[in-house]
């Protein structure tokens, strides 16, 4: 049975290639969704390089770590970063923490259960690839952002997550953001034909957000650790970012099959 999300919305940011960009992108939109007023919380998925915290300029005090080896709640090792921004940050080339086992995974989604209502959104950064740890919890988000870039490898490595969140997990819902186009008339008529693809081979249902331009200004954004959006507010790079965020706010979202974030399931009941 079928119904509309209300409450706590769980967005997922993944990409089977590294390179794309898509923590800068994600901190970009947590910014943005902050400025309008949402309670805004990045969680740091690529559990053992903490690249969030560097984005935004942040030293954390507390990590996924320290909550995982009982020390700290959840809600306590979240940082307030700014204005309904906040961050919980992954610990950055800690040993033996590279890729949290089952135990840990299954913890971590109770803990995230204990946050329902607290946030309006919360923007799941992951790490590139298929392993587990992206896997299970992009399929417990309510909505799915595949991050790629308009060449082969790129969208290869987009085509094998979808097919493994649709085939392991029931996911039928994809939204396509497309990065560092150099040619954009070109780069439509690649990311049109891998849709069609990925419908047809899938069935699977895959919107477009955008094709970005490469910017080489997010490097500096980068550099300066401060979102490209505060940097040049007026830029249509940060406007088009903008509309990626009215989109994403103003397409429903129906509950309707497989294990989510703030509905009482399970992760082990996906298999």
């Amino acid at each position: 049975m079928s119904h509309l999300l209300s409450g706590t919305r769980v967005i997922s940011f993944s990409s089977g290639k590294g390179g794309v960009g898509k923590t800068s992108l994600v901190a970009n939109l947590g910014s943005l969704w902050s400025g309008k007023g949402k309670r805004t919380l990045l969680i740091e998925g690529d559990w053992n390089l903490g690249k969030l915290g560097i984005a935004m300029g942040i030293r954390p005090k507390w990590t996924v770590s320290e909550v995982l080896e009982g020390k700290i709640s959840l809600l306590e090792a979240i940082e307030a970063v700014g204005e309904n921004l906040y961050l919980l940050a992954s610990p950055s080339g800690l040993v033996g923490f590279e890729e949290p086992d089952e135990s840990s995974r299954n913890q971590l989604f109770f803990e995230v259960e204990q946050l329902r209502d607290q946030f309006d959104l919360i923007l799941l950064d992951h790490s590139s690839g298929l392993h587990s740890s992206v896997t299970t919890f992009a399929a417990a988000a309510h909505q799915h952002v595949i991050v790629t870039a308009p060449e082969p490898t790129s969208y290869t490595d987009a085509y094998a997550i979808m097919k493994v969140l649709s085939a392991k997990y029931s996911v039928r819902e994809f939204w396509l953001m497309v990065t560092m186009s150099h040619n954009q008339p070109e780069s439509g008529k690649i990311i049109e034909k891998f849709m069609d693809i990925t419908r047809s081979q899938l069935d699977v249902r895959v919107k477009l957000l955008d094709i970005f331009p490469w910017e080489p200004r997010l490097s500096e954004a980068i550099r300066k650790q401060k979102p490209f959006i505060d940097l040049f507010p007026q830029d249509e790079f940060t406007r088009r970012l903008e509309e990626t965020c009215n989109k994403l706010d103003d397409f429903p979202v129906i509950q309707s099959h497989g294990l989510r974030f703030f509905y009482g399931v399970a992760p082990s009941t996906a298999l």
